[in-house]
Parts: structure tokens; C-alpha cells; sequence
């Protein structure tokens, strides 16, 4: 795994490739292994640094193939990643970091992280797709930062031992598709905090997230959570203050 990342930086290199035509690295079945490198030396998360432009990664499936190890992008647009699971016991599944960065995930599946399973932030763009965020030791997914956006479209976040969803210091996340469903998260459902939105484009009464053990949907310092109404209008959550603390990753403080 570690030498096809390689070489999709040299093909890309050579070939000038473009939106149209990226680099494709297909991964088979089984568990991969992939040899990280430390993103930050403080707090010795480790995940393989996505070195080009305009790639797509794709596997057999989530449920059949398994990436051991972290993804780091920084910078990197274009960045496409399908079928597959990924699980780091050193950091985040995928980390998405810094103003030009653009990624898309399709039906993968970030579980059994020692942080988060996706995390994006300072000015990064992500959107996920029909994918599931699941028993990760933080949180399922975070999104923090000036600039910082998420779009989860169909996705699931469940049994993450913190909270499902969080969006901290003034990030925005949209969440879209019926099949949305955030539950039976140890901390809470949906958390907002710092000037961060929520913004749930589904009608009040769906059941968009239920069954954990704290509350559904918490919203602190100016955090906001919201369902989008048919007429445009918004649906607020009521203001509920949570006691936030126990952290293991300091990068992920709120």
C-alpha cells in the first residue's frame, strides 16, 4: 500500500494529471498495512500522507477490504476515496487538514480509530457519502477550524465512545439523506460548540439522531444546531450546556 501511495505521486507527477483522468490507486481484498509517518510531534499521531493531487483509492468494498493505518491530506485536492474501511490504532482514520484541501469519501466505513474516525479541519472541504463512523475511541466525526466544512450525505455515525458528531470554532457541517442516522453514542448525538453550525436539511421530525446515552443534540458558546425547513426557515435545538473534559488527543479539545 505504502509503495502504490509512491507511485501515484510519481505517475502524477509525469502524466499532469487532471479532475478528469486522476491517478487510480484500486486496493484488493484482505487488510493492508500501511507504515505512517507522525502528522504532529505532541501528540504522535500517525497516518500515510496523501501526496498528490487528483487521486481516487478505491477497494472491493467496505466490507472486504481493510486499511490498517491512518490517511493525512494537507493541501491536496481532488482526493477521492471509495470502498474501503480504514481503522488506525495510532490517530485518525483520515485527517483532513488546511485551506485548499478537497476531499470526497463513498461508501467506506472509519471504525475502531484511537481518535476519530474522519477528522477536518482549518479550511478543509470534505463530504461523505453513505459511509458509517463507528466505534471509534473519540469521536465518529469532527470537524473544527476557521473555514473548516463537511458535508455527510446518507452517512451513520453509532457506538463511538464520545460523541457521534462534533463541530467546534466556527466550522459548518450539512447533513442530507434520509438514511442519516446518528445513535448509540457513549457522550451524546450531535455536539456544536464555539460558533460552530449544524445545519440538518431534513424536516424536524426525522429521526436524525436518537438512542444515545447523553443528549441527542448539545450546543454550547454560540454552537448552533438547526434543521433546514422545506420553506427555508430553521428549526433550532434548545441550548444545552455540556461539561466537555478527558480528552486523550490534545488536538481535539473543545
Amino acid at each position: 500500500m505504502n509503495q502504490a501511495m509512491e507511485l501515484a505521486v510519481i505517475f502524477s507527477e509525469r502524466n499532469d494529471c487532471k479532475r478528469v483522468n486522476p491517478v487510480k490507486v484500486e486496493v484488493g481484498e484482505g487488510e493492508h498495512v500501511m507504515v505512517g509517518v507522525a502528522v504532529h510531534a505532541s501528540v504522535r499521531t500517525v497516518h500515510t500522507h496523501v501526496g498528490c493531487n487528483n487521486i481516487t483509492i478505491v477497494g472491493k468494498g467496505k466490507g472486504k477490504t481493510t486499511i490498517l493505518g491512518g490517511f493525512y491530506v494537507n493541501g491536496k485536492q481532488n482526493v477521492k476515496m471509495e470502498q474501503l474501511s480504514v481503522t488506525n490504532e495510532e490517530g485518525n482514520g483520515l485527517f483532513c487538514k488546511g485551506s485548499g484541501t478537497n476531499v470526497d469519501v463513498t461508501e467506506c466505513c472509519f471504525k475502531k480509530s484511537r481518535y476519530t474516525g474522519m477528522f477536518v479541519r482549518d479550511g478543509a472541504i470534505a463530504t461523505a457519502t453513505r459511509c458509517e463512523f463507528m466505534e471509534n475511541e473519540e469521536f465518529g466525526f469532527l470537524c473544527g477550524g476557521d473555514n473548516a466544512k463537511a458535508r455527510l450525505n446518507d452517512s451513520t455515525l453509532h457506538h463511538n465512545e464520545m460523541h457521534g458528531l462534533v463541530a467546534k470554532h466556527r466550522a459548518v457541517v450539512d447533513l442530507h439523506g434520509t438514511k442519516t442516522d446518528i445513535h448509540s453514542n457513549e457522550w451524546g448525538g450531535i455536539y456544536a460548540v464555539r460558533n460552530a453550525k449544524v445545519n440538518i436539511h431534513l424536516p424536524s421530525q426525522h429521526n436524525t439522531t436518537h438512542d444515545n446515552d447523553g443528549q441527542g443534540r448539545n450546543q454550547n458558546n454560540g454552537g448552533s444546531i438547526a434543521n433546514i425547513n422545506a420553506d427555508g426557515t430553521f428549526t433550532h435545538a434548545l441550548p444545552f450546556v455540556y461539561a466537555v473534559g478527558g480528552f486523550n488527543n490534545p488536538n481535539t479539545i473543545l
